[in-house]
């Protein structure tokens, strides 16, 4: 008798396992057929002349003595170059835009279809004339380029520079920054911050969250995802905004059902869902670089913390940062060829007042810019005091870039000093052990 219900219960896992791995299969050839179709898009180009209207994508650029930006025309995206009197119509329009353009369409060239892949975008586009009527986006993006203008405003109150970082810092708005700052966030390890990850999310909804929470349960989760989908529309769909995002949306969800999410669940599911939709993320390095740097925070943190004995105030921010450190070094060898070693210091001295800037700059500007909106430049010395502690945080978060820049060794130096932290780390464990 128990010999027979042993063998049922066999018999039924077995089916509901193959069954499982049935729909895993259906499932992995349903996207595999999804991403060659993405990818044959990608070669499907028009080389014909155009005369009508296209939809801004992304934020135009003054590049190459003119203007660049990414146009949907007919459906599909041309990366645009405009001059004279055509770009300067462009420059002043904004993601979501439509204008009224002439120029010439061409395929890309096969060098650059991985390059431009993640972006969607098909071929170039010379543009010959721009009218200068620019019609309104939808309202959705035009609440939120409002926003985005709305901070700029008091943004110009700080230094050019200082107000350049600061829009990357809070929104992922990088355009107006100079190469040379580019290069020393790089060099020193600290390029996430001006790249738009769950941090910013999180602040968002630390900002909006005690309204949100006054509602109940299914109208507190639609204005979150509401609130979240508007963020992702302000920060242009960054592939590492739509992870952050996508985690939370689900957190969101799962709260709503009254479940619980684990961290890493949200990960696997949010980048999994993003991948079938999107199957052209995988060749995006933002959203490897944001994937790997949740990771490291979700399996690496947690083991040093434990490993690592100490003053909580030290041991806290040191194994947060060189867990997410440690999850994007793969591909920052295999990208960039480096792994700055000294990233741990900069992002220690960096990150907590980038955070500041973050969650209390985005709030002060809004509410500063709505003021110089209002009553002009009478309120702008008022403003001006207003920002001028986030102009400090801003200018602390460059000078850490800029010195950790200098100070960064290349090479088998860096190397030694990858060793130099490690052996500090053991010597630490040991030590805390010893004393316990």
């Amino acid at each position: 008798m128990y010999h027979a219900v042993i063998v049922r219960a066999s018999a039924g896992f077995s089916g509901l396992l193959h069954r499982r791995i049935a729909m895993l299969c259906i499932c992995a050839v349903v996207l595999l057929l999804h991403g060659c179709f993405q990818w044959t898009q990608l070669r499907s180009a028009s080389s014909q002349p155009f005369n009508g209207f296209a939809r801004v994508v992304e934020d135009p650029v003054a590049k190459f003595g003119g203007t660049q930006v990414v146009v949907n025309i007919e459906g599909k995206r041309y990366l645009a170059l405009a001059h004279s009197v055509a770009g300067r119509r462009m420059l002043s329009s904004e993601a979501g835009n439509v204008l009224r353009v002439e120029g010439v369409r061409a395929p890309l060239q096969s060098t650059l279809v991985r390059r431009y892949a993640s972006r969607h975008i098909v071929g170039t586009f010379s543009v010959t004339f721009t009218d200068e009527t620019i019609l309104p986006a939808s309202p959705l993006f035009r609440s939120a380029n409002k926003t985005r203008s709305t901070m700029l405003q008091a943004a110009r109150l700080m230094p050019r520079d200082d107000a350049a970082l600061f829009m990357g810092l809070v929104i992922g708005d990088d355009r107006a920054q100079p190469r040379t700052m580019i290069t020393a966030f790089r060099e020193s390890g600290l390029s996430h911050l001006t790249a738009v990850s769950g941090q910013n999310v999180a602040f968002v909804l630390t900002v909006f969250g005690s309204y949100i929470n006054r509602a109940r349960t299914w109208w507190r989760l639609g204005l979150t995802l509401f609130l979240l989908g508007w963020f992702v529309v302000m920060t242009r769909a960054e592939p590492s905004v739509l992870r952050a995002s996508m985690m939370a949306a689900m957190s969101a969800i799962a709260f709503a059902r009254g479940r619980d999410l684990s961290a890493r669940s949200a990960l696997l599911y949010s980048v999994g869902v993003l991948l079938a939709i999107d199957p052209l993320l995988v060749f995006s390095i933002g959203m490897w670089m944001s994937s790997l740097a949740t990771s490291g925070l979700i399996f690496i943190t947690p083991w040093l913390k434990k490993l690592l004995r100490g003053p909580q105030w030290f041991t806290e921010p040191l194994s947060t940062t060189l867990g997410a450190q440690l999850g994007v070094m793969p591909v920052s060898l295999f990208i960039f060829s480096s792994a700055p070693a000294v990233s741990l210091v900069t992002n220690l001295l960096a990150v907590p007042v980038a955070g500041f800037v973050m969650l209390v700059g985005m709030p002060v500007a809004f509410i500063c810019g709505l003021l110089i909106t209002m009553f002009g430049p009478a309120v702008s010395p008022l403003c001006e005091l207003a920002m001028l502690p986030i102009q400090f945080g801003t200018r602390w978060v460059w000078w850490v870039a800029a010195v950790g820049e200098r100070i960064s060794p290349q090479g088998i130096a860096n190397v030694w000093l990858w060793a130099v932290w490690t052996a500090f780390l053991v010597v630490l464990h040991r030590s805390a052990r010893m004393h316990s």
